[in-house]
């Protein structure tokens, strides 16, 4: 890319200025202005930037810019001025000091010993309008006098102009300085919802969004307060209600109190006229009863004759019936004794019976024996007819013999099996013994790393909590993610632990390792995105040196020994590869050379010297003792190397220690040889076992034979025994048949004995039975006339007594009706007199009632005619309803209408809350239809712009508003996609590196130009932390879009530019320089004149070559 503001010919007489010394003049210098080509005659926009000039302002003493319409690159290297040019803009268009974030006051602006500064802007005017010239002098008591166009005004009326031509300086979206690009990519997404609204959007559309967060903020206090008086109106309306129970309450109490009184004044009444009906009542009664006392008297006579009558002839029948009862009573008793007698016959008989029985018996078990033994003695002749084999109990003894030797024989073998496996059981213990204590010691390794982890705590909570999450998800990942330096770094040499924190930063010192772009997706979508945890995660595979074995050392062991130096820092710690993989990309721990002594000035001179063919140090970065040493070279002059020092810090970030990691692999390559040798052994104890189990197994077969010959030689012991005992049966049996063969049988004889005997005894009880008849007889005949008797008597006993309790009962009533006639008589006497009583004292009472009263007696008297139990029962339900109400307040009543003025002022105010809460929501409802189209239609067109520019470079990205229910959350969102295989990521400071962000970012402000309002921009070194092809990019973006047609006026400050970077026709580029050693602008202004630069010969075509190079 060219290097130089415009073309310039070197044989015009023109002159640009820059810095110089100051000067006393107080007017800014008139100087020619350089010739613009045909190809740059393209005219301002209105409200661009024409002119810019300074004096005594910052760095400047005099100085002038000329802008073009379209893309203005300010380049120049670090602190000749570039932001300077910045400051100027942002002051002289009524910007505040604190936009700019270098300076509290507007009178720090003015150059160090000066008393004011100047500032002068030419804006491009309207179509058919001049410039508009705003010029600001500063005074270092921060006062500032502003004027228009040559004259003095308000900085009101100038900010109206500024205001007019849409500038707006607090926009970062439109003015960016270089203290606020990280605010701008720092930016919160509700604040670059505002600040685009502001920069691109109508000039209603930030004021409906502003009007909308009012009114929404405005709804929510309503509701809350109304909310609050709903409530308190809900628990008046609970207390209304509670007292109104209270008041009727304390009303029907009274009612009932009345209600009592009354009935007991008309208590008397009620009594007297009960009394007036008993009185009648009793007087009827006394009458009826006179009337059946008279009745009775004449049923009572004729049935005392009867019942005498009838006892005279029940006591005849009586008399006779008990000399029939004698004359049965005495043949019952001869025919019972007699009948007894017979009973003396059955004994007898069934004597005989048994007797048979038995008899008959004894023979047939006499038969059955005798055929028992005759079938066992055929059995026993069979048997002894067959003598058994004993001719094989000599071999059968020699094979029991033989079997006893083979089975010592596989026993002693089989032990010497088990001997053998039990010597290497022995061993696998002593080696599994070992296993342990390894184990063990790692276990105590391991807790250093659980110490490490606690100071992690310490040190870092986001850190912890993100480590303690991994160590539980390890599934998640495809491969190994790697926990942070600060807890698997551990230091070869100790003594290098200060150097390696003063190297390593907290930051690395912190940072998690992915293998892989899916881990490292993976990690930050859960740890950072949804655990929100503050931590850095790196991963390399897309790198030139994605693993470690890819680093080379600078220089050879012998360089570094010949530099006096002891080795590289990288070699004095350990830990997993991917871990110093990180170390090497992030702190350059492979360039870091140290020597553990200070090193003499001679030897860091021979380090400096130590340089590679193009004059650039080999060892750039090295420990010498306490300090740490960096050199550099000059990008200016001859290009000299300079070294820079640091003292050597410590910050305990690896005061914990860390786990011996070579100790670790021996023990673990001790387990692992021990459980070789352990599986080896395994293997021969299976062999010596299965030796064991046929062994086991023979002594088995040979004992199982054993048994079987055992068994054989029970057999033939039995079988002949079993013939003896059969020979000695046979005899035994022969001898018992002939006994039994030899005794007589008498029974027939002995039966027919008995049955005679039984036959006499028959005929005896037969002539006994006969004359048991005859008395038989005898009983039943005077049993006969008894009971005839009998039942003559009860009859007429029946009939006696049924006249006597006639007779009785006749008497009773006529006693019975005598009495009541009497008491009837005197009771109505009784009640005659105290009713007459009564009443005197009713007429008495009345006297004393009032007229009221009088009434209420008698209206209840004819309403009703109630007895005693009435009226009680009257009077107990209403006391009992009385004594159910409880309380009774005489302020109640005051304090339920104070209550309820209460209540209907908070209704009347939460009505009229409602009405404005309906209101505000048809506010919102009605400008956000205006609202939110317009922002989604803006947003849309920002998007399109900005998946165009990531289009062109190979990514992706959109920009979409991020909608909530409240205002004040609006936002917007980007998500971009810098690699084929991610999905579109939100942009924030945790996912993306900073080089990402600064191309989103500057692609962003690029897309706002598409629907923007603002007549300038100014980004102030935006591309500074990008790498050289995110830079290429966005150039490449930015030249196209702010070299477009209609395209708003840019300005990028920048100290350094790539070479060869793209480059259009409408592009102007500052170069600045600045210096003390540089000409007066007013005193050698000629020398300031590209155009006559010939004339210092090579000086001036030195200059040349390098503008156009």
């Amino acid at each position: 890319m060219p290097s130089v503001r415009r073309p310039i010919d070197f044989d015009e007489d023109d002159d640009i200025y820059d810095e110089g010394t100051s000067t006393s003049s107080d007017a800014l210098p008139s100087v020619k202005r350089p010739r613009v080509s045909d190809e740059m005659k393209e005219g301002h926009a209105p409200g661009a930037i024409v002119r810019v000039a300074m004096r005594d302002f910052v760095t400047y003493s005099r100085a002038e810019f000329r802008l073009g319409p379209s893309l203005n690159m300010i380049i120049g290297p670090n602190g000749t001025g570039k932001s300077t040019l910045v400051c100027a803009v942002c002051l002289g268009l009524g910007g505040r000091p604190e936009l700019l974030a270098r300076a509290k006051d507007v009178g720090e602006f003015v150059k160090n010993g000066q008393n004011k500064g100047t500032i002068e802007i030419e804006i491009q005017g309207f179509p058919g309008e001049t410039n508009s010239v705003i010029e600001r002098t500063i005074y270092k008591d921060n006062r500032s006098e502003w004027s228009l166009d040559g004259k003095r005004e308000t900085a009101k009326n100038v900010k109206e102009v500024i205001d007019r031509y849409n500038v707006q300086i607090d926009n970062l979206c439109q003015f960016l300085p270089q203290d606020k690009v990280a605010s701008f990519a720092g930016m919160t997404p509700q604040n670059l919802l505002i600040e685009t609204e502001r920069a691109t959007g109508s000039p209603q559309m930030l004021s409906h969004h502003e009007k909308l967060k009012t009114l929404h903020a405005e709804y929510k206090s309503i509701a809350i307060a109304t909310e609050s008086n709903q409530h308190e109106l809900a628990k008046l309306k609970d207390r209304q209600e509670t007292a109104r129970v209270e008041v009727e309450r304390f009303k029907e109490r009274e009612r009932l109190q009345s209600e009592i009184e009354l009935l007991e004044r008309y208590r008397p009444f009620v009594e007297y006229s009960v009394l007036a009906n008993r009185v009648r009542e009793a007087k009827a009664e006394a009458r009826d009863k006179k009337v059946e006392h008279e009745a009775a008297k004449a049923r009572a006579g004729p049935s005392f004759q009867l019942a005498e009558a009838a006892m005279e002839s029940f006591k005849q029948a009586s008399e006779a019936l008990e000399t029939s009862k004698a004359a049965s009573d005495k043949a019952v008793k001869k025919y019972t004794s007699k009948y007894k007698d017979q009973d003396s016959f059955m004994p007898l008989i069934d004597d005989q019976k048994s007797a048979i029985k038995e008899y008959q018996e004894d023979r047939e078990k006499t038969r059955r024996e005798l055929a028992k033994t005759r079938l066992d003695l055929a059995k026993n002749e069979e048997k002894a007819a067959n003598r058994p084999d004993d001719s094989r109990k000599a071999e059968l003894l020699q094979k029991m013999a033989e079997n006893s030797q083979q089975n010592r024989e596989a026993a002693r073998l089989r032990d010497e099996a088990k001997f053998a496996a039990d010597a290497v059981e022995g061993k696998l213990a002593r080696l599994n013994a070992r296993i342990s204590t390894c184990q063990d010691e790692i276990k105590n390794l391991e807790l250093v790393s659980n110490q490490k982890l606690r100071h992690v705590q310490k040190v870092d909570g986001d850190t912890y909590d993100a480590v303690v999450w991994l160590r539980q998800n390890k599934h998640l990942f495809k491969s190994e993610v790697f926990e942070p330096p600060i807890l698997t770094l551990t230091m070869v040499d100790r003594n290098l632990t200060d150097a390696i924190e003063s190297v390593v930063h907290r930051t690395q010192m912190l940072t998690f390792t992915c293998l892989s772009r899916d881990d490292y997706l993976t990690f930050t979508e859960n740890v950072i995105d949804k655990k929100r945890l503050n931590v850095p995660v790196v991963e390399y595979s897309g790198t030139d040196h994605p693993t470690f074995d890819k680093w080379k050392k600078v220089c050879s062991p012998e360089q570094l020994q010949r530099l006096q130096f002891d080795g590289y820092l990288i070699d004095a710690v350990a830990a997993p590869d991917p871990v110093l993989n990180m170390l090497c990309h992030a702190a350059n721990l492979d360039e870091f050379a140290y020597s553990r002594r200070a090193l003499s000035p001679a030897q860091r001179d021979q380090i400096e010297n130590f340089v590679t063919g193009d004059g650039n140090p080999i060892i750039r970065r090295y420990i010498s003792g306490k300090d740490s040493y960096f050199l550099n070279r000059s990008l200016y002059g001859k290009r000299a190397i300079y070294t820079q020092t640091r003292d050597i810090r410590s910050t305990n970030m690896l005061s914990s220690g860390g786990v011996d990691q070579e100790r670790k692999a021996q023990l673990t390559q001790e387990i692992t040889d021990a459980k070789d040798t352990a599986a080896q052994l395994q293997q021969e104890k299976e062999k010596h076992f299965r030796i064991f189990q046929e062994r086991l197994a023979q002594i088995r077969q040979l004992k199982s034979e054993k048994d079987s010959l055992a068994k054989t030689r029970e057999r033939m012991h039995k079988e002949l025994q079993d013939w003896n005992r059969a020979c000695e049966a046979v005899e035994e049996c022969k001898k018992t048949i002939q006994e039994i063969e030899s005794k007589p049988d008498d029974t027939d004889e002995k039966v027919a004995e008995a049955q005679e005997k039984i036959r006499e005894i028959l005929n005896d009880r037969e002539t006994y039975a006969i004359k048991l008849v005859e008395l038989l007889e005898r009983v039943w005949e005077a049993r006969k006339d008894f009971v005839f008797k009998y039942i003559a008597t009860l009859k007429k006993r029946s009939d006696a007594m049924e006249l006597k309790r006639r007779a009785a009962a006749a008497n009773e009533d006529l006693e019975r009706f005598a009495q009541e006639a009497k008491d009837a008589k005197r009771r109505f006497q009784d009640l005659k007199a105290e009713a007459a009583s009564r009443h005197e004292q009713l007429e008495s009472v009345m006297l004393a009632m009032t007229e009221e009263q009088q009434e209420q007696i008698r209206e209840l008297s004819d309403k009703t005619e109630m007895t005693l139990d009435e009226l009680d029962g009257r009077i107990a339900g209403t006391r009992t309803q009385l004594d159910s109400i409880f309380g009774g307040n005489q302020h109640v009543i005051e304090q339920y209408e104070k209550r309820q003025s209460e209540v209907e002022r908070l209704q009347q105010k939460v009505d009229a809350s409602n009405d404005q809460i309906r209101d505000l929501q048809a506010q919102i409802t009605q400008i956000r239809s205006e609202w939110e189209p317009e922002l989604d239609s803006l947003v849309g067109k920002i998007s399109a712009e900005f998946s165009e520019a990531f289009k062109s470079i190979g990514c992706a990205g959109e920009v979409s508003v991020g909608k909530d229910e409240d205002y004040e959350n609006w936002s917007i969102q980007i998500r971009v996609k810098f690699r084929e295989h991610e999905q579109l990521q939100l942009l924030t400071h945790q996912r993306q590196s900073g080089g990402e962000r600064s191309v989103s970012t500057i692609f962003y402000l690029m897309s706002l130009q598409c629907v923007t309002k603002a007549p300038f921009r100014i980004v102030d070194e935006i591309n500074q932390g990008m790498d050289p092809r995110n830079e290429r990019m966005v150039h490449s973006r930015m030249v196209d879009v702010a070299c477009q047609e209609n395209a708003s006026q840019y300005f990028l400050v920048t100290p350094k530019l790539l070479p060869d970077l793209k480059y259009h026709k409408k592009m102007v580029v500052h170069c600045i320089y600045a210096g003390t050693f540089l000409p007066n602008p007013i005193k050698e202004s000629g020398k300031m004149g590209l155009g006559r630069l010939r004339q210092y010969g090579e000086v001036g075509l030195r200059l040349q070559q390098a503008l156009t190079a």
